[in-house]
């Protein structure tokens, strides 16, 4: 076999060899209606079955069959993942779905406790080591910010745009925490935020829990991500 002929055998097999690698990395395409998906968080993510009057849920809002509320009003990060004498932690319990994907947003009801950001972090550290050792897919969504007005309705936790901050601060740390994990970070606040920083009054009934129109708002970025993936 002369040089040539040698060189572009070995040009072949290369280009042979990392189609194979591609191929074999590439995120499996399962279709949308096969998707097991599950919302994971706090009162948020829960309160679209029956808040303020509007009948819906994830199922009817995104059109997908299988879609699954676990959502705990009032949850900290730390809840997540507490056994109960005679329950599982909720991030186990959502588990027992089998999911293909899970969606999880929490946070605001530690910024709302003061609750450390190391130990929130550090929590969420640790929901992701859980879901992870199940093979399971996750996206880490944004915490939403509050209403400006929330603090006059609430008792001043959002006074000064404390919470604002710390919900930014929040959100620029998980992404890191993303990157370092090689996990997709989903952001919905495009579209739900006034001066880029608070919670648009028309989306909100109480300053901080989404309306039906916040909602949908939420829903376009979920469904917008899982067409690049799924769809």
């Amino acid at each position: 076999m002369n040089n040539k002929r040698k060189w572009g055998y070995q040009i072949i097999v290369g280009v042979f060899l990392l189609a194979v690698f591609i191929s074999c990395n590439k995120p499996k395409r399962i279709p949308i209606d096969r998707l097991r998906i599950v919302m994971l968080g706090d009162s948020e993510t829960r309160r679209i079955n029956h808040y303020w009057g509007v009948d819906t849920n994830w199922n009817t809002l995104t059109g997908y069959k299988h879609i699954f509320n676990f959502g705990f009003d009032g949850c900290r990060t730390k809840e997540l993942l507490h056994e109960n004498p005679d329950s599982l932690a909720p991030v186990q319990v959502a588990l027992k779905k089998k999911p293909h994907i899970i969606f999880l947003m929490i946070g605001i009801n530690d910024i709302s406790q003061s609750v450390p950001l190391t130990e929130t972090l550090s929590n969420i550290r640790e929901i992701i080591d859980t879901i992870q050792a199940h093979k399971v897919e996750l996206v880490i969504q944004s915490v939403i910010p509050t209403a400006n007005y929330y603090d006059t309705l609430y008792g001043g936790f959002s006074k000064n745009g404390i919470v604002a901050a710390r919900v930014q601060k929040m959100n620029n740390r998980l992404k890191n925490i993303c990157r370092e994990n090689k996990i997709e970070f989903l952001d919905v606040r495009p579209g739900m935020l006034l001066s880029n920083t608070y919670l648009k009054k028309e989306l909100t009934m109480d300053g901080i829990h989404l309306n039906y129109w916040g909602y949908v708002i939420w829903k376009n970025h979920l469904k917008e991500f899982l067409r690049k993936y799924y769809e």
